[in-house]
């Protein structure tokens, strides 16, 4: 299949997701701040992962290794630690040595890290809900899929 590729730089997928993702993260942060949490987009994504890996009610108690966060996030190690860092300033996640391994480090929600999930998820939620609400389903589905075919595209091109 062959597509018309566009002439100009800005009208590019490439371009056209960046830009959305500067414009998701300034608005996820500035959500963040109006709930009195001062975290950055990517220190939220730590933490929705965070509680997400430790599932409902914190079922999974030794939290998550920082390596699972960096792989689902794509973040190398470094960038992952100082968010965890910060995060841990706030009191917001505790981090662990794993029991199996002593080399490898857990991170888990503290008590105020999950009362800001608790607090942010609906706000969030309610955020989403503006920005898709001229999108359908069938419209929201075709548009994750191509990008997802897209990432593959990208990883496999990096693997040759």
């Amino acid at each position: 299949m062959s597509i018309q590729l566009p002439t100009r730089f800005e009208d590019g997928l490439g371009y056209l997701i960046h830009h959305l993702m500067y414009a998701f993260r300034q608005l996820l942060s500035e959500q963040c701040a109006e709930s009195g949490y001062a975290i950055t987009a990517d220190e939220l994504a730590v933490l929705m992962i965070t509680a997400q890996g430790q599932g409902e009610n914190g079922l999974k108690q030794n939290g998550l290794k920082q390596t699972e966060i960096a792989a689902v996030l794509a973040k190398d190690k470094a960038v992952i630690t100082r968010r965890i860092n910060s995060l841990l300033k706030q009191g917001l996640v505790v981090r662990t040595t794993d029991n199996k391994d002593r080399r490898a480090v857990r991170i888990s929600l503290s008590a105020d890290g999950a009362a800001a999930v608790a607090h942010l998820r609906p706000q969030l939620e309610q955020v989403f809900r503006r920005i898709y609400h001229d999108i359908d389903q069938q419209e929201f589905d075709i548009a994750r899929d191509v990008l997802m075919r897209i990432l593959h595209n990208v990883s496999e091109s990096e693997e040759n």
